[in-house]
């Protein structure tokens, strides 16, 4: 990190590069690494500005930050239409929710939210749609005999990433060291 500038004064560089950037040939994994050199003070990890998570919508595939209610009803409404079009139909065109006839959407759904497969749609919109969204993917995802779409897809909080420099301690130690050669 001394080596390529990365000192208190520098914005930091997050730990996904740090091992690529740096030029690094570790025999750990970066973050036992970092870990490691945090607890000792030598490096420190700071938060970017910006909020501390951010949503990010797997069907957009964009962060959804103020749209997260948005992004989940539409995407509930997407699996519903999903289930819909996988319905089986009878003969005179109704649909038929029980038919035995294989994996279907509503199906997994139900079985997946433990509940009768005629409630599904009222179940989805309803209550946390985030949670409710984002288990109803993986169960359709998991499910043998059924095929997930691509418009609607989880919707994902993931932490600001730390961005790391050395510690003004860890300059110190190094500028003394040079001092003594």
């Amino acid at each position: 990190m001394w080596d390529h500038n990365v000192v208190p004064a520098h914005d930091g560089i997050r730990l996904a590069e740090m091992e690529e950037h740096l030029d690094l040939d570790l025999q750990y994994n970066v973050e036992t690494s970092v870990r490691h050199l945090r607890e000792i003070d030598i490096i420190v990890g700071t938060a970017p500005p910006g909020p501390d998570f951010y949503a990010i919508s797997e069907s957009l595939d964009e962060i959804v930050l103020g749209r997260v209610d948005e992004v989940a009803e539409a995407d509930s409404e997407s699996i519903i239409d999903h289930m819909h079009d996988d319905d089986p139909v009878s003969d005179d065109g109704t649909p038929v929710i029980a038919d035995g006839s294989g994996a279907t959407i509503r199906g997994v759904l139900a079985e997946e939210f433990d509940i009768i497969p005629e409630a599904v749609e009222d179940y989805l919109r309803h209550g946390d749609q985030v949670e409710k969204l984002n288990e109803a993917v993986d169960a359709i995802r998991e499910a043998d005999g059924v095929e997930a779409r691509d418009d609607y897809g989880k919707i994902i909080f993931r932490r600001g990433a730390f961005r790391y420099t050395l510690t003004p301690y860890a300059v110190d130690l190094y500028e003394a060291e040079e001092e003594e050669d």
